[in-house]
């Protein structure tokens, strides 16, 4: 293992992670991109992960908040996240701090962003609207409950 190879890895992982959070898996792949071997990379992540430097609960509550911020529904959330390598416990920890509550006023407010011309005489069917907030990620019960309190409107 040549400490060129070590000091060029440590680098781009700095370069990465000052960027913004990454999983481990995406550090991962970028860093196969560059043809720097999967064994030094492992050893070189895993010291960075001994040092909190690179870390997946944080990857993940940060990635978790901006989607939810961006009115993606748990499901889309969740599915982004296994692409990323992140473990199942680690997901649910950080969707756990979101209430049904909070998802239904997340799909009410994404209907009203998409939707605002509605009161303009634009008539909206009910299954556009499930199929609109199905794509965003939300579950059944969160659909029907914010498409049926948007249609009262």
């Amino acid at each position: 293992m040549s400490n060129n190879q070590i000091d060029d890895i440590n680098n781009s992982i700095y370069r990465y992670l000052n960027m913004r959070e990454h999983s481990k898996q995406e550090l991962i792949e970028k860093l196969l991109k560059k043809k720097f071997d999967l064994k030094e990379i492992s050893e070189c992540l895993n010291e960075f992960s001994k040092k909190n430097l690179q870390s997946d609960v944080r990857f993940t509550e940060s990635y978790t908040r901006v989607k939810f911020n961006s009115k993606k529904g748990p499901i889309f959330i969740r599915a982004s996240l296994r692409i990323k390598g992140v473990n199942k416990d680690i997901i649910d920890e950080a969707l756990s701090i979101y209430s049904d509550d909070d998802w239904e006023k997340n799909a009410k407010l994404a209907l009203n962003k998409k939707y605002s011309t509605k009161k303009g005489g634009i008539n909206l069917s009910a299954e556009k609207l499930r199929l609109f907030l199905q794509s965003r990620g939300f579950p059944f019960k969160i659909i029907e409950k914010a498409v049926n309190d948007y249609l009262k409107t």
